[in-house]
């Protein structure tokens, strides 16, 4: 990598990892947080490579630059590694273009901002396609053990990983049949099973829980068309890789009638394959638009390489423009306090925090608590404001998450819900917005003690937040 490259992405990086400090926390950050606390072989919504992630990253300390500080790196290690395939199959040309390409993406912009599994997913799919290259094309055995890892270690970051794999060995099949016979194909196969077999262990013990979620979770069971979900997802696709990236992509593919060439579709298969799958299913169930973001790996050296050969400078030079200014908007204080439609994404983070002196005020003991009752895993933002991650429940008929896994493990608690009995737990405290859901609480429950209800508007969010004291 160039000189002013590594200096870039040096100083991207070091921005990111500041400037997230300053971000209020999404919840889904913090259910992963509690994770981390309570590591395991795998977990009941994704494997558990963003919990480890996390553990590392928080030894000094839980506060967001550390809770996030992964982020940033895998981000930077994904342009690296991107940089360094495209440099192998082209040119230092198409690398400098790919490179560029990558840190703009807006699912990038948004990846070295939130932790999330698809982060890590992001990083071992690169390193993958990466080693995947040396192996299959350079013809290093050896590579082929680093191949086994990256797939192994993508698969514990998140299930569709799977989905990157399928699309290496149609390849294979198609371009490559000879590599079946390469004994060191199948010790890549061996290591990626050792890699992700805590995973398979964890859901044997659990009757396949997490498998049968994640199945049904991204996959219609009755296949009726549903417009409006396909458009939900689809659309999207257009702003996620960049709106001045996906249509040119599409255009250059389209016009290239040497699409099929070997090299091409190494980048073109993982790309397609992936995007169409989630286009598929999005027809029939909805698909959040950013399941499909390791497709645009592949995809972001293969726009490289059609921009440097067409010497698309200006085409670059715009996106790196759009990018810069959505990157101030969302990286430093100018979005929040001068855009509605930042604004309004940024009401979804933090939302707890926003009561921080409202709660201070309440001058309470939660130490004395024997429980911290939430509303389901996106309550784990109430954890981890008070940084309580022991003796905290969810008891009402919330979406099943690992906290029924806890709560029965350590409680001997019903997986299932609504609940009908529990154990004698002392003296709890519910921090929650859902009336709905003290109300399930009081058949639990002898006693309550109504505390505080406090509420504020952020942005168009009318946000509450019931402090209830319940005994049994």
């Amino acid at each position: 990598m160039r000189r002013r490259e590594q200096l870039f992405l040096l100083l991207y990086t070091l921005f990111n990892i500041i400037a997230n400090k300053f971000i209020w926390v999404y919840s889904d950050e913090t259910y992963y947080w509690m994770w981390s606390k309570r590591l395991d072989f795998s977990y009941f919504d994704h494997p558990p490579m963003v919990a480890y992630m996390i553990k590392l990253s928080t030894l000094f300390g839980d506060n967001p630059l550390f809770l996030r500080l992964s982020a940033p790196l895998l981000v930077a290690g994904s342009a690296y590694f991107l940089y360094l395939l495209a440099k192998k199959m082209f040119d230092e040309k198409t690398a400098i273009y790919t490179f560029y390409i990558f840190v703009s993406s807006i699912i990038i912009i948004a990846a070295s901002t939130i932790i999330s599994p698809d982060i890590p997913l992001m990083f071992f799919t690169t390193l993958l396609l990466y080693s995947g290259y040396v192996y299959i094309f350079e013809e290093k055995k050896k590579y082929a053990l680093l191949v086994g890892f990256a797939a192994g270690a993508m698969l514990l970051s998140k299930y569709t990983g799977i989905l990157i794999i399928f699309a290496l060995v149609l390849y294979l099949l198609i371009y490559k049949r000879e590599l079946f016979k390469d004994k060191y194909l199948y010790f890549a196969i061996l290591i990626a099973i050792v890699v992700f077999s805590p995973v398979l262990y964890w859901n044997y013990q659990h009757d396949f829980i997490s498998f049968t979620f994640q199945l049904h979770h991204g996959v219609a069971k009755e296949k009726v068309f549903q417009a409006r979900e396909l458009w939900k997802f689809v659309s999207p696709q257009l702003i996620l890789f960049h709106p001045f990236y996906l249509l040119p992509l599409l255009y250059f593919i389209i016009r290239d009638k040497t699409r099929f060439e070997k090299k091409k579709s190494y980048l073109l298969l993982p790309f397609l394959f992936t995007l169409l799958f989630f286009i598929y299913n999005s027809a029939f169930k909805h698909a959040n638009a950013q399941w499909a973001a390791p497709a645009y790996l592949s995809a972001t050296v293969l726009l490289g390489y059609y921009m440097a050969k067409g010497n698309y400078k200006k085409l670059l030079t715009a996106a790196l423009l759009l990018s810069s200014v959505i990157f101030i908007t969302i990286k430093t204080p100018l979005g929040d306090q001068n855009f509605k439609a930042v604004k309004q994404l940024f009401s979804r983070l933090g939302q707890i925090d926003r009561f921080k002196k409202d709660i201070e005020n309440l001058h309470l003991d939660v130490g004395k608590y024997d429980y911290i009752l939430i509303d389901g895993y996106h309550g784990s933002e109430v954890a981890y404001f008070f940084k309580k991650y022991k003796n905290v429940l969810v008891l009402n008929d919330a979406r099943f998450s690992n906290y029924n896994i806890w709560r029965n493990k350590d409680l001997n608690i019903s997986l299932e819900n609504p609940l009908k009995t529990i154990p004698s737990l002392g003296k709890c405290l519910y921090v929650g917005k859902k009336p709905e859901h003290i109300k399930e609480l009081e058949t639990l429950f002898h006693n309550k003690k109504e505390i505080a209800l406090l509420k504020k508007k952020v942005s168009f969010r009318k946000l509450r937040y019931y402090f209830v004291e319940f005994k049994n």
